[in-house]
């Protein structure tokens, strides 16, 4: 079966949409909040049963399955920890594919490795689905206030039904190609950022070690070249100010290494910075940091130099 055409009955108007949203995590909650704010009926479902009472709004209400909010929605949102989560919300016997009706959009904004999503794809025309991928970018922060960005992967009649309501979770939506093109792009994306964690804080230790002031030393950082968001963004609000919670959770950040690092090799495309800061990020797990903020490496690096924790003196986070 293929998906039907675009003419076929597909609701025309936010408003008319009925909303599933599965995974409500520490940014899946965020953009459930948001996307609620809307108006938008929604339905949400998480595997831990209480999440899903912190979604606020008289329009939104608690799936008691996979199969009952598929059944019921016209367009549904996956964000999922990971491959594995993914592969079996969606393709479970029980799953949403087997459960939605013919021409329902699902959109994945998990971070999830090319095979996943390309099988994703390909399964939802089996089905007679629509199906895109939409990884989100920027901080947990950045959703918490509605300021993500959004990477998608799909036709382009699909993103112009799903672009007000990823208009509802976020500022900034980007169209990177077809399904899967998402997914790739935030392998890109997440390469980048995560090397930086390392690099931020081999730096700061190393700043530390010398002797310099670090309020300092962050703004001649801050003020050049030099300068990346994590450190701008991130570090004075999280591990710079003693807090480890995990607005990015480190193991979370190693599973977005590991993707990256397996599509360069399926690609036999050579990473050896990549596979360096997985490397990194599995050592710093191991030792204790693996559910907090991944700027917590900086945390690791002074410990393993024997520094104390590195700390600034002022509050400047944004």
């Amino acid at each position: 079966m293929t998906a039907p055409g675009f003419a076929d009955g597909l609701p025309a108007s936010q408003a008319a949409m009925n909303v599933g949203f599965v995974g409500l995590g520490r940014m899946g909650l965020a953009l459930a909040r948001n996307l609620a704010a809307s108006g938008v009926r929604m339905t949400v479902l998480d595997a831990v049963a209480e999440r899903a009472a912190m979604v606020h709004g008289g329009n939104v209400s608690k799936a008691e399955s996979l199969g009952s909010l598929a059944a019921n929605s016209d367009v549904i949102f996956l964000m999922l920890p990971g491959p594995r989560e993914v592969r079996s919300v969606a393709l479970g016997s029980d799953g949403i594919f087997a459960a939605a009706r013919p021409g329902t959009i699902i959109i994945d904004l998990s971070t999830v490795d090319v095979d996943t999503v390309d099988l994703l794809a390909e399964q939802a025309g089996l089905y007679g689905l629509y199906f895109g991928d939409a990884p989100v970018g920027r901080l947990a922060a950045h959703a918490d206030r509605g300021e993500s960005l959004f990477m998608v992967g799909a036709e382009t009649q699909v993103l112009e039904r799903i672009s007000p309501l990823l208009a509802a979770m976020g500022t900034t939506i980007l169209h990177c190609g077809p399904a899967g093109h998402g997914t790739r792009t935030k392998l890109v994306n997440n390469f980048m950022v995560l090397s930086y964690c390392q690099i931020n804080s081999e730096a700061l230790t190393l700043a530390t070690a010398l002797g310099l002031e670090l309020d300092r030393t962050l703004e001649v950082l801050l003020g050049t070249t030099a300068s990346n968001g994590q450190l701008r963004d991130k570090w004075r609000a999280k591990v710079l100010a003693g807090d480890l919670t995990p607005g990015f959770a480190l193991t979370l950040g190693l599973k977005d290494l590991t993707l990256a690092c397996d599509a360069a090799a399926s690609s036999r495309v050579a990473l050896p910075m990549g596979n360096t800061a997985r490397d990194i990020f599995r050592l710093a797990a191991s030792a204790g940091y693996g559910d907090s903020d991944t700027s917590s490496l900086t945390d690791f690096w002074a410990k393993a130099n024997n520094l104390q924790p590195l700390r600034c003196q002022t509050d400047k986070s944004t």
